[in-house]
């Protein structure tokens, strides 16, 4: 089995079953049929036409794809919603003329388990006041990125707004790369100078000692991953609001 392109939204894979024909006369079919398996649960399956020729006492391949929609497969299967893999089973079925014999089925099946890539995580981790002043503010933004799969994945070209009780605090584009291990989570930490007109009435809040602010964090990154047959250049939007509280 080999995983032709995988992404958060879906999966194609495709089987290579090798046939050897012992016999001293050709054999041939015009089509096989499929059946795959989730978790011991049948999942789907089907009939496809195919010419498939066999000459004397050699052999061939017999591929079989399968195209899987996660969306699907979570609401048949909703305790795979959380799960890193699932299980699966494939058996096929080719009938061959044989002469002599006729039609005859040749069965085989395959087992395996497959990797369900998951969406890392955004969030505001907070924020650090460096210098504080009527005119404006220095300070550090925190934000986290986590990552719930096993594997590794990189993030490059974020682009995002930070937006403080309804005003633009940020615009900006990392033009870093950011690789997150599996099962890891990072905190990329920004500094930022901001004037009194783009804080409002949060610098006064802050020059009294404390606030209690909303926040919303939006935005898109370009997202790789180190799993075969991941598509590089895919992007992942995000969109997280929240109440800040700074003492």
């Amino acid at each position: 089995m080999s995983i032709q392109n995988i992404s958060f939204d879906g999966v194609t894979l495709l089987f290579d079953f090798d046939v050897n024909n012992p016999n001293r006369f050709g054999v041939s079919a015009d089509q096989y049929s499929y059946e795959f398996f989730i978790n011991d649960n049948s999942f789907l399956s089907g009939t496809q036409q195919e010419n498939i020729r066999i000459s004397r006492e050699s052999s061939s391949v017999v591929q079989v794809p399968v195209s899987l929609n996660f969306s699907d497969v979570f609401s048949t299967f909703t305790s795979l919603v959380r799960r890193d893999s699932l299980s699966y089973k494939i058996a096929t079925e080719v009938q061959f003329d044989i002469p002599g014999l006729g039609r005859q089925r040749v069965p085989v099946s395959t087992a395996g388990e497959l990797p369900i890539p998951r969406m890392p995580r955004i969030e505001f981790s907070g924020l650090n006041v460096r210098n504080l002043s009527l005119s404006g503010a220095e300070i550090d933004l925190g934000f986290r990125v986590s990552n719930p799969n096993s594997f590794g994945i990189s993030l490059s070209n974020a682009a995002y707004v930070f937006r403080v009780n309804g005003r633009e605090w940020l615009d900006t584009r990392l033009g870093d790369r950011i690789r997150i291990g599996g099962s890891q989570s990072d905190t990329i930490t920004i500094p930022v100078r901001l004037n009194a007109s783009q804080m409002g009435s949060v610098l006064l809040d802050l020059i009294g000692g404390s606030t209690q602010f909303d926040y919303n964090l939006s935005g898109s990154a370009n997202i790789s991953a180190e799993l075969e047959g991941f598509q590089d250049g895919g992007t992942i939007p995000f969109d997280v609001s929240g109440r800040h509280t700074t003492n």
